[in-house]
């Protein structure tokens, strides 16, 4: 078992997805510090609670590992950082510390593995495809994978606009085909390309 730092988000992030964050709060900008100066990575995990600003919002108990690839000072002044999923993991135990900052007890969820697309779902690639289209940085130069199912699920359930509990069930599906028959029925196809 490893001891992680955990941020709860009202998102969630995939093995392979990318994610801009803005830190503002002292216990993530030590947080931050802590994974820079260890060379270590930090859990994200949809939120129970309602807010993320909520102090006590406690993380879910499955999250994805993230190492930290990018940051810059922002122009408001606040840190950037960008991170990017490395593992599914369970959240076995779970404490907030003094500052704030919540800490897991996790171990790594294996992955079913990757498997052509299902020709059923692609209405969903198309989603996918229009969604990617309109998006910059850091996602216009992340490599995509329009035959994967792993990845197409993944970038759906991160993307849209889903609530955190049902990004929350999506993250512990490891099935990709059964997180895309998850995801179908809650997407509505207008033909508008919207």
């Amino acid at each position: 078992m490893d001891t992680v730092p955990l941020f709860p988000l009202s998102s969630v992030l995939f093995p392979g997805g990318v994610m801009p964050l803005r830190i503002f709060e002292p216990r993530y900008t030590d947080m931050v510090k802590l994974c820079t100066r260890e060379q270590r990575g930090f859990g994200i995990c949809a939120m129970e609670g309602a807010s993320e600003v909520a102090r006590h919002s406690a993380p879910r108990d499955v999250g994805t590992l993230v190492r930290i690839i990018d940051f810059d000072m922002l122009e408001d002044g606040f840190l950037g950082i960008t991170v990017q999923g490395e593992n599914r993991f369970e959240v076995h135990q779970r404490w907030q510390a003094d500052d704030g900052l919540w800490w897991g007890e996790v171990t790594p969820l294996d992955e079913q593995g990757d498997c052509e697309f299902p020709d059923e779902y692609d209405d969903l690639k198309q989603v996918l495809q229009v969604v990617y289209d309109r998006l910059g940085e850091p996602y216009a130069s992340q490599d995509r994978h329009f035959d994967s199912a792993a990845w197409i699920s993944a970038r759906l359930a991160e993307l849209l606009p889903f609530d955190p509990a049902t990004k929350h069930a999506l993250l512990s599906e490891a099935d990709p085909v059964a997180r895309l028959a998850h995801i179908q029925p809650l997407v509505s196809f207008d033909g508008s390309g919207q």
